[in-house]
């Protein structure tokens, strides 16, 4: 073994602080003196996103001045006359295949149509709808208008559904009786016929009849309440809703 590379791994310490930087990124890392290079390359494909065969590594020191180049993958890191805080260059010899960590178009992203998202309960925009915040709130703005009239109309008069409780995990369950807009109230709203006597109504508000069902077993929620599918009768009693 050289002596140069015996004195740089026996020494005071065997490891090393660099400051790693390249096109990407820039970073503070520890390596071990008695890494390989080539073992170095790979290591730090993880961290610049450069394949080890283009990376073409140059020791810097504390004035960002060359110092030497790292270019024999056989010999360890300690071969070269790195000293803490030293920078290690990382450039590409073949930029074609770099990933570019600051291009998000180089990154595959997962995506949710609108429609999907829509029916999602868990999301902010649902968050917001249920306690009728910025754009949704009642009269906010005609956006909230656009939002309550598109989940309207994928709501079909005759379907089976649940009715989410803002305030609870309790569901009443229904049919659907009713979409559209009403004179109570600005809005597009969905009147549901609940199974059990838990609505607020039978089917008519203000004198103005929408629907036709049994006393106490009507009301009117907004469409973001309604979960349309394949829900059987139960006999379930809830809490109030946010409903007319």
């Amino acid at each position: 073994m050289d002596h140069s590379i015996l004195n740089a791994v026996t020494g005071s310490s065997a490891v090393v602080t660099l400051f790693v930087e390249s096109q990407n990124s820039s970073s503070e890392r520890r390596f071990q003196k008695s890494l390989k290079i080539d073992e170095l390359k790979a290591r730090l494909e993880a961290i610049v996103g450069i394949r080890p065969s283009d990376q073409q590594l140059t020791l810097l020191d504390a004035g960002s001045k060359p110092v030497c180049e790292i270019n024999d993958d056989t010999r360890m890191l300690g071969f070269y006359p790195v000293q803490d805080l030293m920078t290690l260059s990382v450039k590409n010899t073949s930029p074609s295949t770099q990933i570019n960590f600051t291009d998000e178009s180089q990154v595959e992203k997962y995506v949710m149509d609108d429609d999907q998202y829509d029916r999602r309960r868990d999301t902010v925009r649902a968050f917001k709808r249920r306690h009728r915040m910025g754009r949704f709130a009642d009269g906010a703005s005609e956006m909230s208008l656009d939002e309550d009239r598109d989940l309207a109309l994928k709501i079909q008069v005759g379907s089976r559904c649940e009715v989410a409780l803002p305030e609870s995990e309790f569901r009443k369950r229904g049919a659907v009786r009713f979409v559209g807009e009403t004179a109570f109230k600005p809005g597009y709203w969905v009147g549901v016929e609940y199974d059990e006597p838990m609505g607020k109504n039978d089917g008519s508000v203000d004198g103005t009849r929408y629907f036709q069902c049994a006393a106490g077993h009507g009301s009117f929620v907004r469409p973001d309440k309604v979960t349309t599918g394949d829900f059987p009768e139960e006999d379930l009693f809830g809490s109030d809703l946010e409903e007319m």
